[in-house]
């Protein structure tokens, strides 16, 4: 019996020279709530937070290896949301975060500039351009992913979330 007949791979088009990985809180809430249910009530918390997450990675074409490198760079943000709650026992536990991209993302490429460590210019003003935008209307992302994640939640639960007394 012949073993199977394998085709090399073909050689990668670029080298990673370099990846820097980061995240970014922009913004975050915790916003108390009261939850009654049957005369029971119990406080909550729910914990809101919009974040970045960014990669720049520096390459030069595996065929060149003298070929000046490029980076590339790619932001996108997300939400995140998790309900903390105060049981009528005094304990303090709280749901398993969850996270959900938003539409808000950059992406590019260009030359390496000189400068040690590497300068990523344009990586940099995308990130504070996305960052400022996001801070801008973090508190109205907040409230929809309020109204279409956590107040249904609490609906299917049974519960009516109000807000503390003020003390």
């Amino acid at each position: 019996m012949m073993p199977p007949e394998t085709t090399p791979e073909p050689p990668p088009a670029v080298v990673v020279l370099s990846r820097e990985e980061v995240s970014e809180v922009v913004a975050s809430v915790d916003l108390p709530r009261r939850l009654v249910k049957g005369g029971q009530v119990e406080q909550a918390l729910v914990r809101q937070a919009v974040f970045v997450t960014g990669a720049v990675t520096v390459t030069r074409p595996a065929a060149e290896p003298e070929a000046a490198p490029t980076y590339g760079w790619s932001l996108q943000a997300f939400v995140q949301r998790q309900v903390c709650v105060h049981s009528i026992t005094g304990l303090f536990a709280c749901s398993d975060p969850e996270v959900e991209k938003l539409p808000d993302a950059a992406k590019g490429e260009a030359p390496l500039g000189p400068g040690e460590p590497p300068l990523f210019p344009l990586a940099e003003a995308a990130r504070e351009a996305l960052t400022a935008g996001l801070k801008a209307r973090a508190n109205a992302v907040f409230e929809a992913d309020r109204r279409a994640r956590i107040d249904p939640l609490f609906r299917a639960a049974g519960v009516t979330a109000q807000r503390p007394p003020a003390r």
